[in-house]
């Protein structure tokens, strides 16, 4: 597989994870994670690396987001994919670098490790990292 298709299905990756977030199937977007997922928050970690880790903590941190502050609010995230930086690791492991958007005035960045087992593979969420 080329660089080229790699990166068209991690495009096709991230425009599926919009998609699921803005239809609010979180479960679902839990399937988008590795079962070892790590995600960056520090606050809540107790591992040295500031890392939680899991898929229910990747779901915890998609549905609070939502929601919000108020546990009422519908917060659009959305992942601009389109102009993201794409940097190959090997076939199988992309780091994915760039702005989000969450509704209705902040924008972030945010880096994702990408990992699939084989070319075949579906790629997951190994790392979050955002601001």
């Amino acid at each position: 597989m080329t660089e080229d298709e790699n990166i068209e299905q991690i495009q096709q990756f991230a425009k599926t994870w919009n998609e699921l977030y803005q239809a609010e199937k979180f479960d679902q977007m839990m399937d988008l994670a590795c079962v070892d997922v790590g995600i960056a928050n520090a606050k809540a970690s107790t591992d040295p690396s500031g890392l939680i880790f899991g898929r229910e903590n990747y779901k915890k941190g998609i549905v609070d987001t939502y929601y919000g502050s108020s546990g009422k609010e519908h917060n659009l995230l959305v992942m601009q994919w389109q102009g993201w930086e794409y940097i190959r690791l090997d076939d199988n492991q992309y780091y994915t670098i760039g702005r989000y958007t969450l509704e209705p005035n902040y924008v972030g960045v945010n880096c994702w490790l990408l990992r699939r087992e084989h070319q075949d593979a579906p790629w997951r969420i190994y790392r979050v990292i955002n601001n």
